[in-house]
């Protein structure tokens, strides 16, 4: 396997996917979240995510049918800080939880975590997880979305077992990790023993994305899906390439939110079977329409969005970013 990006038609993508959008119907299927209404104006049934699942580090979930969180919601233990590798295990030796979560991850189809770097205990709670609910149920169509965060200030033995607990989740389904770039550059610098990051920001933009390419190879991973201010840039086996972002989407994407928001529309591209390219595109639509607005993004407020990044990318020549 080569670096060979493809350098993908934006502009006509979003038009494409701009047909979809207004075509979209809703869906059958549920998303779980801490943030009401992210997806219900587009159609979508939605349900608040259990304590018991915040616990575990999870975003947010979608799932094939409604689930009754009642009994869930209900065995909700607090985990203290400082013990909760102990507790972790407690709480994955609780019958009533196990079998209560087994129910539900039956019915799953997505499941978008938080950070690693910011979620104390994020591996002991995700190989709980993994060892005593995902892998009894014996599925491999999950799809998994993970955020390292940055890894900057943990120790190199933690980095390394976070990537192999998350690589382990590529058993059961598909596992995209996502990275925006000070954290892509932080992790492919904890992966290669490199402290001093002065070689790293002088080197080419080029220069960079084959880093990138280099620790895609190096994890087990199906995905790698990393974002610039410019540019999104993804790995899989069967295929690389670029998308050019829209300028402007800073403040947003600093917002508190926009993990969350982003995670929203991939996770509905993903419910409307398009490919990964599209998912990408419209989870940066979703989460970048937000900008402006006090309320969550309706059909119109997308497809304004996506018919002002149109314009945008036929005024704009992006195409020297991927020439460096």
């Amino acid at each position: 396997m080569m670096f060979n990006v493809e350098v993908k038609d934006t502009g006509a993508m979003l038009a494409d996917l701009l047909a979809k959008i207004r075509n979209f119907q809703g869906a059958d299927n549920v998303f779980v979240s801490t943030t009401a209404s992210s997806l219900a104006s587009l159609g979508v049934r939605e349900s608040q995510l259990p304590e018991a699942l915040n616990i575990l580090g999870i975003r947010s979930l979608t799932l094939s049918a409604a689930h009754d969180f009642g009994a869930l919601s209900r065995l909700s233990p607090t985990l203290p800080a400082g013990q909760i590798e102990e507790q972790a295990r407690a709480f994955f030796n609780n019958d009533a939880v196990i079998e209560e979560l087994r129910s539900l991850f039956q019915k799953c189809h997505t499941v978008a975590f938080d950070d690693w770097a910011t979620l104390r205990g994020a591996s002991a709670l995700w190989d709980g997880l993994l060892t005593s609910v995902i892998k009894p149920l014996n599925k491999n169509d999950l799809e998994f979305i993970f955020y390292l965060g940055n890894p900057e200030g943990k120790h190199g033995y933690e980095v390394d077992e976070a990537i192999d607990i998350i690589s382990d989740f590529s058993k059961h389904g598909k596992v995209t990790l996502a990275l925006d770039e000070n954290e892509a550059v932080k992790l492919w610098m904890a992966l290669n023993g490199v402290d001093d990051d002065a070689s790293v920001t002088k080197q080419s933009v080029s220069d960079r994305k084959k880093n990138y390419f280099s620790m895609f190879r190096a994890l087990n991973l199906a995905h790698l899906l990393i974002w610039s201010a410019d540019d999104v840039i993804f790995f899989s086996n069967e295929q690389q390439f670029m998308l050019s972002r829209k300028h402007g989407d800073l403040s947003a994407e600093a917002a508190q939110e926009a993990r969350q928001n982003f995670i929203a529309g991939y996770s509905l591209g993903l419910l409307m079977h398009l490919d990964v390219a599209y998912c990408i595109l419209l989870g940066l639509a979703v989460f970048s329409s937000f900008d402006g607005l006090k309320k969550y993004p309706e059909q119109k407020d997308l497809s304004k969005y996506i018919e002002q990044w149109i314009e945008e990318l036929k005024t704009t020549e992006s195409i020297h970013l991927y020439q460096d």
